[in-house]
């Protein structure tokens, strides 16, 4: 660790925070399962929080602005404490600062404060900052404490709050560019109630259609459980100083003076200020608390006042909002010979449950229905770029990205069995007939059975106010649509929240909601198997009717059309062969004639327009069998020809270069390996005739042993007849294949996958490379009416008739997926030498980089190439990535190599000062030594919500207890504990503990001091059981593994020879 930064009580510090390098990072934005969540973003300066609001950015109560703006001006529009002594104005946290003073910065998982303590004028002042837990409003609450340090009793005039209050409705954009405009609108009520809400007077856009707003922000602040009327009026605080640099009018009046004159509170841009007169006695410790949040009216904002201005209130749910958050963390806790790794793997989890969601479950008719709370999409102060959203209701979710959820789900079924096959099921049922899929996964809705009688229903759960129960149920509802209904409409019911739900839900269908958003992805689909994987490492005995009895996996259909090579094909105006504009968006006559919903789900049906559903092999074979039809030219890669690049969004040029991606065709090699083996059940599928033919023609192209090009037109052709053939419905569902069947395709196409890795490895310096892109070399026009046919594209269309094949520099990427389907040691190792001496490594970090140099490479390969270097993803550490390499040198059983690394490349064992940020929380990436600002290197950028927690929790699991916790062993479920420790991460008593599928508190205990991958043994397992009994056994089966499964075995201690 580092004497400035240091991990005190499970809170990281940072000493004199505002003079380190730079960060930004965010309050969870997690209000407990029956609280309304906002979202709040701080940096390392002033007084830290910067920026906050509710739901999205265009309801900012603080305006949102990108960290670069937000550590320029943190110290003016945000957060100030004046303090006034002899006279003398002091601001707390400002740029100015003498030696003598003191500033700390303290990070915990559900809170931060800041402190300032200065000797010069004997005072000390913290400030903490956390969100109102499981309460009916949104809320920041923030807590001053001024601590004298003199030991005398001094008169104190202070004025603390917030710079800038934005009334609701105001649009974080257009209050950006048009603030003085909106003004116009704005207006501070409630005042003389001593609680100001703020909110405009009415809708602002140009329409003929005008709204009322009843919704708003709302300041209120209390000491001594007495309400204080805050100022709003901004002149009364900085007077001529508009820059809000200086208090010129405090310095100028006393608070009494200030509190005599009027404020005026329209047409301004409000502030929130708390102007307090006090007598501080010697030793004495006041404190001022302020709750800023949004309410739905300002009649619940007076009838909550009473209830808020208490101390009791402020600091219960101060305790409540950290018992939140731990009580979700406790599903890893983990003690180690290493505290801090300990605390880092569980902000991990944290971070990834507010990517990918975290798991209720309630009793449904078909099983369990399983449903996502707290996720929202990555977007931040770094990631400026997104546009998250958090529902402001109870029992929150949020949207996202297919491949953030998926990936970031894939460990659920290892933290919590019950949720069965669900994640499967919905990414699955995602895939289309083509093999592509949707961008925006939301949140899930439910709707009643048509057989419910609502009415009956609505009556047995509900005490009152049926009508407006029955309006909420006959529709599309979420768990938080009921809660939130019951407490704004004053609706009881004698259940408990989670009984109720249950009752309702158990009569209801779960529906998938997905969109299109903005294009398909060549990479997305490779998430699917490790979510197979994940539910087989514990469901091992399940195998079989996982993947062939459940029919009730859908296919997706988008109102978008991937269009044949003769359309998107084009000559662009520097004569050079180009693939552009390779999807229809909004294809019209789809639309029209499925009466599709563009911007919600919708369900590819048969000719009679019924949702065609079949089973899990089937999806996974449909498929791999599309992409392996997507192949390039020479059989190598993944063809990007519908848009969109894969994992590394900045190669987005690559498509229009006819690019191609390695790490997906190693995918598909690993899906296509899975299946064969699954073939071993012998089950059936059932698919529509259209794709049964697509098998049949693509298998006789095979069996003619054509190569290159034309092996690769005629089976593009193949594909392209299908597409259309599909484009709006199948005629039915009802072909039947035996896996046997297509047993022996499954076969050729492994081997024409092998043999073409082989070849990509031997264009390489002994790297896999990931990325290809194709050179047209011979074309000729496409002729209409005797002119050149002009495509959507508004370029003239041209037919590729010859490629030439160029490889990129190497990616870290193809190496780091290919580990998991490599099972050759030797090759392994290899590899990962090979990978060292290129210059993916930064030697001087120790560090796995994104790629090589990017130097030689045209700027048209995409936005990789035109970032600075060592910045984002152009030849940066970028954390997913890298820890994606370690977990695949993990299940390669590299151990030795993976321990080496994880010293230099694991956040938790980084040098902070070198980091820039606490070393408990990942970073999207971090500049390496080839940047060409070398007081960044080492540095950390773009907080926390990363796919790299995901991949870290895999590690942890590999490490505590194997890739495969349970396996069937002479047909019985075994307890498969393989746990891949080194003897150091042991404690003093010789043991590492952990909770294992968030029930069971693991311990292995290793006397002898062995590293576990190099051997072990076990000489007893002693259970014990949630009803008192205790066993020891020599191996673990049958019942008591089953039991271990449901969490019914509370204490399990592992006993090493």
């Amino acid at each position: 660790m580092n004497k400035e930064y240091y991990l005190e009580n499970e809170e990281f510090v940072i000493d004199d925070y505002d003079l380190k390098k730079t960060f930004s990072s965010f309050l969870p934005g997690l209000a407990g399962k029956k609280g309304i969540p906002l979202w709040a973003f701080y940096v390392n300066r002033g007084q830290g929080l910067c920026s906050f609001g509710v739901e999205n950015k265009d309801n900012p109560i603080l305006e949102f602005s990108p960290a670069v703006t937000a550590y320029q001006n943190v110290g003016r529009v945000g957060f100030r404490t004046f303090v006034k002594l002899q006279g003398e104005v002091y601001e707390f946290f400002g740029t100015k600062r003498s030696q003598s003073t003191q500033r700390k910065m303290y990070i915990k998982r559900d809170k931060f404060k800041v402190s300032e303590k200065n000797e010069e004028l004997g005072l000390q002042v913290t400030v903490t900052y956390f969100g109102l837990p499981n309460d009916s409003l949104a809320a920041i609450m923030r807590k001053v404490e001024i601590k004298d340090l003199t030991g005398t009793t001094r008169n104190i005039e202070l004025i603390d709050g917030l710079s800038q209050i934005l009334p609701f409705g105001t649009p974080n954009t257009l209050f950006k560019e048009m603030s003085n405009l909106l003004r116009s609108w704005m207006d501070v009520y409630n005042l003389e109630n001593d609680v100001p809400f703020f909110k405009m007077r009415s809708t602002t856009s140009d329409s003929a259609e005008v709204g009322t707003l009843d919704k708003g922000n709302f300041y209120l602040s209390f000491a001594n459980e007495q309400v204080i009327r805050p100022i709003v009026d901004g002149e009364l605080v900085f007077g001529h100083d508009t820059s809000m640099t200086t208090p010129v009018s405090f310095q100028e009046n006393t608070i009494d003076e200030l509190k005599s004159k009027q404020q005026i509170t329209a047409n301004k841009i409000p502030v929130g200020f708390t102007p307090v007169t006090l007598e501080l006695n010697a030793s004495d410790t006041f404190v001022l608390r302020t709750i800023i949040g949004h309410v739905n009216n300002v009649d619940q904002l007076n009838s909550k006042v009473s209830e808020m201005v208490s101390s009791q209130y402020f600091d219960a749910k101060e305790n409540e909002s950290a018992l939140v958050i731990n009580e979700l963390v406790q599903e890893v806790d983990c003690k180690t010979s290493n505290p801090v790794f300990d605390q880092y793997i569980k902000q991990n989890y944290l971070d990834n449950i507010l990517r990918g969601g975290y798991p209720l479950l309630f009793e449904g008719d078909k099983g369990n229905h399983v449903y996502h709370v707290f996720s929202r999409k990555h977007g931040d102060l770094e990631r400026d770029y997104n546009f998250f959203n958090v529902a402001p209701e109870y029992f929150s979710q949020g949207n996202g990205n297919f491949r953030d959820v998926c990936q970031n789900r894939r460990v659920d079924s290892l933290f919590n069995p019950k949720i069965g096959d669900y994640n499967v099921k919905l990414f699955a049922s995602l895939i289309q007939l083509d093999g592509y899929n949707p961008l925006g996964v939301n949140g899930s809705t439910f709707q009643l059975h048509d057989r419910v009688d609502v009415k009956s229903l609505v009556e047995q759960n509900f005490d009152n106010k049926h009508d407006v129960m029955e309006d909420i149920l006959s529709k599309k509802f979420t768990p938080g649509t009921i809660i939130n209904t019951m407490s704004n409409e004053g609706i009881t019911s004698s259940r408990d929240d989670m009984t109720l739900l249950s009752e309702v839900l158990k009569h209801s269908e779960q529906n998938i909601e997905a969109s299109f958003g903005e294009g398909f992805w060549v990479d997305h689909w490779t998430y699917i198997l490790d979510l197979v994987e994940s539910h087989l490492a514990v469901h091992p005995d399940t195998k079989k009717a996982f993947l062939f009895d459940n029919y009730d996996y859908k296919y997706y259909s988008s109102p978008v059309t991937v269009l044949p090579r003769d359309e998107k094909t084009v000559l662009s105006k520097e004569g050079k062969v180009r693939r552009y504009g390779s999807l229809l968006h909004n294809d019209e006559e789809k639309v029209e004639r499925l009466a599709m919903d563009i911007d919600g789900s919708n369900w590819a049906v048969d000719g009679k327009g019924e949702v065609i559903k079949t089973n899990l092999f089937t999806k996974l074979f449909t498929l791999a069998f599309n992409k392996f039809c997507t192949l390039d030219p020479e059989g190598i890669g993944i063809e990007m020809e519908s848009d969109k690049p894969g994992w590394n969004d900045a190669m987005n040029g690559l498509p229009g270069l006819f690019g191609s991606g390695v790490s997906e065709t190693v995918e598909l090699l690993r899906l296509l390996k899975f299946l064969r083996n699954a073939c071993e059940f012998n089950g059936s599928m059932q698919l529509p005739p259209e794709f049964v033919d697509y098998i049949f023609r693509v298998n006789t192209v095979l069996n003619t042993g054509c190569i290159g090009y034309q092996y690769w037109d005629e089976i593009s052709s193949i594909r392209e007849d299908y597409r259309m053939a599909v484009r709006f419905n199948v005629k039915s569902n009802s072909e039947r294949l035996n896996v046997s069947d297509v047993m022996a395709l499954i076969r050729q196409m492994v081997t024409k996958l092998e043999l073409g890795l082989d070849k990509a490895k031997s264009l390489s310096n002994g790297v896999l490379p990931t990325f290809l892109h194709y050179e047209v070399t011979e074309y000729e026009e496409i002729f209409e009416n005797g002119k050149p046919k002009i495509g959507h594209y508004k370029l003239p269309l041209v037919k590729a008739k010859a490629f030439k094949l160029h490889v990129l520099p190497a990616f870290l990427e193809a190496p780091a997926r290919h580990l998991k389907v490599s099972d050759d040691a030797q090759s392994n190792l290899l590899d990962y030498k090979n990978i060292k001496s290129t210059e993916i490594y930064d030697a001087e970090l120790g560090q796995f980089k994104t790629s090589e140099c990017l130097d030689d490479m045209s700027l048209e390969i995409g936005r990789a190439r035109a970032f600075t270097k060592g910045w984002l993803e152009r030849e940066s550490n970028f954390l997913h990535m890298n820890y994606k390499y370690l977990l695949g040198l993990l299940k390669a059983g590299l151990y030795e190599q993976y321990f080496k690394e994880i010293g230099t490349n694991l956040v938790c064992f980084m040098d902070p000062e070198v980091y820039g940020r606490s070393i408990l929380e990942n970073s999207s990436f971090i500049a390496p030594t080839c940047n060409p600002d070398p007081n960044t290197h080492g540095q950390g950028f773009v907080a926390r919500l990363s796919g790299s927690t995901v991949e870290m929790l895999h590690m942890w699991t590999m490490m505590m207890f194997g890739h495969q916790p349970f396996v069937v062993e002479d047909e019985r479920l075994k307890l498969n504990l393989k746990p891949a420790l080194p003897a150091d991460f042991f404690d003093e008593n010789d043991e590492v503990s952990f909770t294992f599928m968030g029930k069971t508190r693991v311990t292995y205990v290793n006397p002898s001091r062995l590293n576990t991958y190099e051997g072990f043994a076990v000489s007893e397992y002693t259970l014990e059981y949630s009803d008192g009994r205790v066993l020891s056994l020599e191996a673990i089966y049958g019942e008591h593994a089953e039991a271990i499964r449901a969490g019914e075995v509370t204490k399990l201690i592992v006993e090493m020879n």
